[in-house]
């Protein structure tokens, strides 16, 4: 690696061994209130950024949906209530909060800024889903509108809203090619499970980050795409040959390094036997240092997934894992917990530098990448907030407009066996719609569906039920159903939550005579019910994809989508 940016350079070399540590940390910061051991994460341990959670309070602990049993332990004893919701901001109030915390990273010796990372990929996956920001489908609710450049117009819009709050790294695109349409992590988070389609659409959203100001990072590297299993709780094996790889997995990652739109990668908490049989590939010098590093010719900054996941963190322990992956290449590690874990990594990876594990020219290879891609971005200069309201954004015509564009061209139906569309608007019918995670605003609560149906009709009942059906749920169903000819029913898919296809079928063959209308985030299996006969995709559960839905359902919305995956349903 070649460094000429003297300024960084400079930099570095009055670092103590303390910050050069630090500036390998992306730590996280759960929440809107800013408590002590975030002042600590700054001034203490010296890190570079923080990966912002602002839509829970506390991190949860890893709980494996199959058994119910704790994987990861991660929570801090706050004294915190669980399941209280965190108190809920404004845009321009959070932005107000990062810019306190940047001014105190600022304030450091060297006066180093810190990042701020976060999830964006679009439905449930946004970090940032408070105060009426507009929000976009999953990549594959983008992919199914058939347009590539409404990728690039998404991440641009992304970007904007994002950086007006003070969001500077965001970790997409995924590129995984979702080749296993029963995986539980990847599924409509990939655009796709075709190779040339998601690097068509791929390379459209790294151009939207760019111009947008946002640090792109494309995941998850080798690529997570063939597994049945979820990463966040056991370990996936993708025991697919080194030619599959290349053609298929490998790809993406290597027609954008060629075009420079990856500033950054994440490594995929998986073993590649192909690769590395004996290591996870976040662990594994073939993979990150032979692999990426050597053969690919990647030059810019490499992060792990965070290190509290079930895979990586069941088999090593965090602060060991942290500490080998930067050993074997990476450069930035994810750690997101709120307990002594912190402390433990940072002893930990300081030991495999005084020790010799992790060289100090090595050291200063990792730091240089990561701060000099800041500096790239403008952190230096402009810490990571833009001079601009973040209310006037979510305001702005033209994104409002575009989120409502892209729901419409998202929105499928993927089954109609009953002629059961449009509803008529003096039908008899029931809608059972779940209640799902959202900030429980006015653009965005439980029962939004709902809310946008009876603008077509009056005469519509409802019920609601938890997100996945208890036994009240169940016999309450049961009992009100027989009253109506068309049941109107939500099935939503969200990792690591088991949903209700096996009950849904069981009233599909139950009560066959009446039309039974299932609304479902995904094309697979995951949330559609075999003996579903009539089926809408929305992509997304946000306020947009619903409300095209609402309208799809009463026929005053055509929908638009097209099927985006190889994978048939049928």
């Amino acid at each position: 690696m070649e460094q000429q940016n003297q300024y960084i350079i400079s930099l570095i070399n009055k670092m103590s061994l303390e910050q050069k540590i630090g500036s390998l940390l992306t730590l996280g910061f759960c929440g809107t209130l800013v408590r002590p051991h975030i002042y600590d994460f700054i001034e203490k341990y010296h890190c570079g950024g923080l990966r912002l959670t602002p839509h829970a309070r506390t991190f949860g602990n890893y709980v494996d949906p199959k058994s119910g049993k704790t994987i990861v332990s991660v929570a801090s004893e706050t004294g915190f209530k669980k399941g209280v919701k965190p108190p809920y901001t404004t845009a321009r109030e959070y932005q107000q909060t990062l810019r306190e915390l940047q001014q105190i990273a600022m304030q450091r010796p060297l006066g180093l800024p810190l990042h701020y990372s976060y999830d964006q990929e679009g439905g449930t996956s946004a970090n940032y889903n408070f105060g009426g920001v507009n929000l976009f489908p999953k990549p594959m609710g983008i992919r199914a509108t058939g347009d590539s450049k409404l990728a690039y117009q998404v991440a641009k819009a992304v970007a904007r809203q994002g950086r007006s709050v003070g969001f500077s790294w965001i970790h997409s695109p995924v590129l995984d090619i979702n080749s296993d349409p029963r995986n539980p992590e990847i599924y409509t988070r990939a655009y796709s499970d075709r190779v040339d389609e998601v690097i068509e659409y791929a390379i459209e959203a790294c151009k939207g980050y760019k111009e947008g100001g946002l640090i792109a990072c494309g995941k998850h590297f080798p690529g997570r795409g063939d597994s049945p299993v979820d990463a966040h709780f056991e370990l996936p094996i993708i025991d697919v040959n080194k030619k599959t790889l290349l053609e298929r997995e490998l790809l993406p990652y290597k027609v954008l390094i060629e075009l420079d739109l990856l500033p950054s990668i994440m490594i995929a908490h998986s073993i590649f036997p192909a690769i590395d049989p004996d290591h996870i590939a976040t662990v594994s010098k073939k993979v990150l240092t032979g692999l990426l590093r050597d053969e690919m010719g990647y030059d810019g900054v490499i992060t792990t997934d965070s290190m509290t996941m079930g895979a990586i963190a069941t088999r090593y322990g965090v602060p060991r894992a942290c500490a080998m992956a930067l050993e074997v290449g990476a450069d930035l590690v994810l750690m997101k917990a709120e307990n002594q874990l912190v402390d433990d990594t940072f002893t930990t990876i300081r030991e495999f530098v005084e020790s010799g594990r992790i060289s100090e020219a090595d050291l200063n290879r990792k730091v240089y990448r990561v701060l000099n891609t800041k500096y790239k971005y403008d952190l230096f200069t402009q810490g990571s907030i833009v001079d601009e309201d973040p209310e006037a954004v979510i305001r702005d015509e033209k994104i409002v407009f575009l989120s409502k564009l892209v729901a419409k061209k998202s929105v499928l139906v993927a089954r109609e066996q009953q002629n059961s569309l449009p509803i008529q608007k003096d039908e008899k019918a029931l809608l059972i719609e779940q209640l799902n995670d959202t900030p429980n605003n006015a653009q965005w609560h439980p029962g939004v569906l709902f809310k946008h149906c009876i603008k077509y009709t009056r005469s519509l009942d409802y019920q609601e039920t938890s997100y996945r059906f208890d036994e009240d749920d169940k016999e309450t169903i049961r009992r009100r159903i027989k009253d109506y000819d068309t049941i109107i029913i939500t099935n939503f898919y969200i990792r690591g939550r088991i949903v209700n296809g096996d009950f849904i079928n069981e009233l599909c063959k139950e009560y066959n005579d009446k039309k039974i209308i299932v609304i479902s985030n995904t094309p697979y299996k995951l949330s559609v019910p075999d003996e579903a006969k009539n089926v809408i995709i929305t992509f997304a559960t946000t306020p947009d994809n619903i409300e095209v839905t609402a309208g799809v359902l009463f026929g005053e919305i055509t929908p638009e989508g097209e099927w985006p995956i190889a994978y048939n349903l049928e």
